[in-house]
């Protein structure tokens, strides 16, 4: 253990695992604008069954893992291994890999839900955009480089750690959670929508749902998160009242 760590912990390979992540993280970024949008021309074709089998595989190749990594004895263990400051890293390198895994060998169910045209399609464009400026808008938030395991990697190289904070202005001031929102505002605004698309959109949204529902659980130990939950939205356009019911009533009983 204390070998990994120490290798780990050496500057030219912290700093080289940091540089491969930027790069894979930002080439993933544009994988996954295009394979949201355009999986039809993106994706192979196989019989139903087959195809269901390998798209299952991939969706459980990115979520059982990043949801792993994100639990907090996953975390005491691996810090044994991994700088502390380097964890956000490695947990950035295997969403992106993830995702690109997934663009590249998504295959399709060889049928149409919904097939868009006209003003129709420019809508949905139009929504698709804003869902990833919704997501930017987020990211500048919290800060750009606080959500892909870069910024914690650069504290670390220079010795210094990030103080983490409760963040109620900008994207967080119109909802608790906006990334989990634009996220799913992404993977549901196609003008072409696939039953694979499909099955992956619901499949997402599910996770989300429940990674918020965990969050919110986590977090309401916390008595400024309280009064925070109590004045904001957990997603956009939802009426505090409703608000109120799952997030104090069902999701942190999940």
């Amino acid at each position: 253990m204390k070998r990994i760590y120490s290798y780990l912990s050496t500057k030219p390979v912290y700093l080289l695992i940091g540089i491969i992540n930027i790069i894979i993280f930002h080439y993933s970024i544009i994988r996954l604008f295009i394979f949201l949008y355009q999986t039809p021309q993106v994706i192979g074709k196989a019989d139903f069954l087959g195809a269901l089998f390998v798209d299952t595989l991939l969706l459980l190749f990115f979520c059982i893992p990043h949801s792993l990594l994100l639990h907090a004895k996953a975390k005491q263990l691996f810090y044994q291994y991994i700088p502390k400051s380097l964890y956000p890293t490695i947990y950035s390198l295997h969403a992106s890999i993830g995702i690109i895994l997934m663009e590249k060998y998504w295959m399709s169910f060889g049928m149409d839900f919904y097939s868009l045209s006209g003003s129709a399609k420019l809508v949905m464009n139009g929504c698709y955009i804003f869902a990833w400026i919704f997501m930017f808008w987020s990211m500048w938030t919290t800060g750009l480089f606080s959500q892909n395991g870069i910024k914690e990697w650069w504290l670390g190289l220079r010795g210094k750690n990030l103080k983490g904070t409760l963040l109620t202005h900008g994207a967080y001031g119109l909802c608790r959670h906006p990334i989990y929102a634009s996220f799913m505002a992404m993977i549901w605004f196609t003008p072409n929508m696939t039953y694979d698309h499909l099955f992956l959109s619901i499949a997402w949204t599910a996770y989300i749902l429940i990674g918020a529902a965990f969050k919110e659980r986590r977090l309401s130990r916390n008595k400024l998160y309280q009064k925070y939950s109590h004045e904001v939205p957990a997603f956009p356009f939802i009426p505090l009242s409703w608000d109120a019911f799952f997030t104090r009533k069902i999701w942190r009983q999940v």
